[in-house]
This record gives structure tokens, sequence and C-alpha cells, in this order.
């Protein structure tokens, strides 16, 4: 199912050096990934690698709520780290993170790939209730799009990423994102297609978004 597993997410964003992508890659299938989705309340982890955009990695872990993000089980894996984890994360770069709310989530399938869109909303603070409202109308229009087998648009819960970074042996510096919108799609053109029409940053600044950055991410490996 495309549809969130729960209502939280964590989300990061990252390149990698490339001395040490062939084994950072092996690390997340047999160590990283999966021991996430072995605690309790983590419902899915899965990979992706950019073919539009960057950074390079995207990871997206799905939580039953934001709470369950930071639950005694993910503390206790962020707490100590390997020195295989170490010596790999010592590697990344460009690193962004956050966790997140889930909003809104439609669709019945598992894309191939995924356009992901950071966002921040434009003007003052008093402009967020209407921008929010603009994507939460425009979820349901992209579920119904050729192509289109997955929408899921995150609000930022910075205070479940407060517990998680007092107690993170690395990452306190990592860059946030406010807002994300996820589009899973079979394929690349209809991402393109999706982009020119109702997904360009223009039309997203029309309904009150800036749009901070942009990628299309492959699917490379998934837990559940």
């Amino acid at each position: 199912m495309s549809q969130w597993n729960g209502t939280g997410g964590l989300l990061l964003w990252i390149d990698v050096d490339p001395a040490l992508q062939r084994e950072a890659d092996a690390w997340y299938v047999a160590e990283h990934l999966p021991e996430r989705v072995d605690i309790a309340h983590y419902r899915n982890a899965r990979r992706y690698v950019a073919v539009e955009g960057a950074p390079r990695y995207l990871s997206i872990f799905e939580a039953d709520t934001p709470d369950a993000l930071a639950s005694e089980g993910y503390l206790g894996l962020v707490r100590q780290i390997s020195e295989q984890s170490q010596r790999i994360r010592a590697g990344f770069s460009t690193v962004v993170r956050n966790t997140f709310s889930v909003r809104a989530s439609m669709g019945r399938g598992r894309g191939g790939l995924v356009g992901s869109f950071r966002l921040k909303v434009r003007g003052d603070s008093g402009a967020t209730q209407e921008a929010e409202a603009a994507i939460d109308a425009l979820v349901p229009q992209l579920a119904r799009e050729n192509g289109v087998v997955g929408a899921h648009w995150l609000k930022a819960a910075p205070e479940v990423r407060a517990r998680l970074d007092a107690v993170r042996a690395v990452g306190q510096q990592d860059q946030a994102v406010a807002y994300v919108l996820l589009v899973e799609v079979t394929q690349r053109q209809e991402m393109s297609a999706l982009r020119e029409r109702m997904l360009s940053a223009s039309a997203l600044a029309k309904l009150g978004w800036t749009e901070e950055a942009f990628g299309v991410y492959q699917l490379m490996v998934e837990f559940s």
C-alpha cells in the first residue's frame, strides 16, 4: 500500500563520500534499515538514489505516530553506534533531516520513483494556514493523475526531532526542512509531466510556497 503506514515520518537526504559508497550501500541493507523496522512502532524503511536533483540519497521511515519516531527502541539505536556506523556516517555530507507528521496521504501502490519537494511558506507566518490548505487540496488531485500511485504531504514535528537530538551520538547539526511533498510515480516521464503542469516552482509559488529543493529518486531497497 502506498498510503502512509501511520502518521509519523522520518526523512533524510544525504550525500556519501564515494570512497565509502559501496560499504554504505551494504550497511543500509544489512543493518541500518532492518534494525529500525525491527523496533516497535516503525512500520517501513526505504532508501532511494537520485536520478535528478541532490543530495544523492533519500531515506524514508514510516511510524505509527510522530511520537513513535522517538520510541525507546529508536533512542537506544541512536545513543550508541558501532564503529562501522561511525565510519560511514563520517562520510555523510549535505545532510537534511527531520521528523514529520503526515497531514495527508493517498494512493494504493508503491512507485518505483518518487518526486521530493522540500518546501517553506512564502511570506510571513500569517500565510501558513492558507498555504497548507492549498496543498491539502492538491494531494487528492495528484493522486488521480496518470502514473501517480501515491501522494504524501508532511509537516515537520520539530519537538520530536529535539528529543532525538538530545540523545544522538551524531547529527545534531543536520539541516532541517519544514514541509515535504512526496509524489510516487511509475515512470520518470510522468513526474516530468506533473512538474510542468502542476508542480513547477512557479505553480507552487502561486499556492504560497517557496521550493527549497526538488529531486526525483529511484527506489533501491525497502523493508517492512
